[in-house]
């Protein structure tokens, strides 16, 4: 049995500062391998603490994964601990630094600090990154297989998926088949509930990811045959009791499976939002080519801004209040003519903590979309603090176009709520 652990590095860790969900993503990682992680050491930023960490886990692993410790400040200590562990000399690679340099194109002058990242211990070969300017490292002390990884939860992500996992392919020599499907505004005990009573291949392992609002499905199986049934069973499980919930079968986020359908369509969309302060239009602007689909969008927090630049009548204002399905539906189809958009969305709530009363609570947010046929809106009484209420009113907000788009068919004048 292959024996892999995990260090853990930065004084914020020990502090409480921030919490170590890497460790956890690692070993889901490599679960589908046989592989369990023997053990979770936390080291803060002291050099000689964090080389005799090194020190000890090579002597009893196989493999060791690092992660923390490779930015440009005086507290990234990894790379020179790892040199000092293995008793060899650290210099600057040229090529990786002008790579380093490259990455910051556009940014405007690279700080002359960055320059550390391009050091490399002899011996030892840079992971280069694709999603951050830090390159990883691998180095073999004592017979054990060091990785050390960015920190940042999404680089490291990505250094798992595009080194460690071929790695462990390799040395174990299991061809591994992986498929992630995504999941949005569904809870992952209900989505676990859903998924149970079915009869998947048992050479097929899922997982199980939240992120915030979505939910990575994560299958893996040495056999394709038995990963591409699983798959059907799911989708075919999650169309028949969650319609529109499943999001991709390539890992795109909300955001970017509705910008690329409303793409593959030729349609445009822009927002109207209240509570959310231009959540959702962030969320779709983050989107590579999202210039295709979204036009734009307006914050229209005020009731003056309602009125002036959507539309919204005094008298709906005055007999319905801002946060009501009436002024939703106003929000939208003044948004969808503003931007001249074939859809249009809008978000109006009580986002907390306080305005709240004891018809419109904190949560109650209304939502509307306007298109080609009609606008229609429903209510949610969403919870928790304001900063979630946010951000699940955004994803509700994309998710109704999702679901609006995804079925194909055209919206009527009608109200859920």
């Amino acid at each position: 049995m292959l024996k892999i652990e995990i260090l853990t590095t930065g004084d914020e860790v020990l502090e409480g500062l921030i919490t170590d969900t890497n460790s956890a993503h690692i070993a889901r990682e490599v679960a589908p391998f046989g592989v369990v992680v023997r053990r979770v050491t936390a080291v803060g930023d002291t050099l000689e603490e964090l080389r005799d960490a090194l020190l000890e886990i090579s002597a009893r692993a196989d493999v060791c994964v690092m992660t923390g410790g490779l930015g440009p400040t005086s507290d990234d200590l990894t790379l020179d601990a790892l040199a000092l562990a293995a008793g060899v000399p650290l210099a600057v690679d040229e090529g990786l630094w002008e790579e380093i340099q490259r990455i910051y194109l556009g940014r405007g002058r690279v700080p002359p600090s960055n320059r550390a990242q391009a050091r490399v211990p002899r011996g030892g070969v840079a992971l280069r990154s694709a999603v951050g300017t830090a390159p990883g490292m691998r180095l073999t002390l004592n017979g054990c297989e060091v990785f050390a990884y960015p920190g940042v939860p999404e680089e490291l992500y990505w250094h798992c998926e595009q080194t460690l996992l071929p790695y462990l392919a390799a040395r174990l020599n299991i061809a591994l088949h992986r498929r992630t499907l995504r999941v949005c505004l569904l809870g992952e005990s209900r989505l676990y509930d859903l998924l149970r009573p079915l009869s998947l291949p048992p050479e097929v392992r899922v997982g199980y990811q939240a992120l915030h609002v979505e939910v990575r499905l994560k299958l893996s199986s040495p056999s394709r045959d038995a990963l591409e049934r699983a798959e059907a069973l799911i989708a075919d499980a999650l169309n028949r009791e969650a319609p529109g919930h499943l999001i991709s079968h390539h890992d795109r986020s909300l955001p970017q499976a509705l910008v690329a359908l409303l793409t593959a369509r030729d349609l445009t969309a822009g927002c109207a939002e209240s509570c959310t302060g231009g959540a959702v239009s962030a969320a779709l602007a983050g989107v590579p080519g999202a210039s295709a689909a979204l036009r734009g969008g307006v914050v229209a927090y005020s009731n003056d801004v309602k009125r002036a630049l959507l539309g919204v009548r005094d008298e709906t204002l005055a007999a319905h209040g801002a946060v009501s399905e009436a002024c939703a539906l106003e929000m939208a189809r003044g948004a969808r003519a503003a931007l001249g958009v074939d859809w249009a969305l809008a978000v109006t709530g009580v986002a907390g903590p306080g305005g709240g009363t004891p018809e419109k609570p904190v949560g109650t947010v209304w939502f509307a979309w306007a298109g080609p046929h009609g606008a229609e809106a429903e209510r949610r009484a969403l919870k928790g603090d304001r900063e979630r209420i946010q951000r699940v009113a955004a994803h509700e907000a994309l998710f109704g176009l999702w679901r609006r788009l995804s079925a194909g068919g055209a919206p009527r004048e009608v109200t859920d709520a």
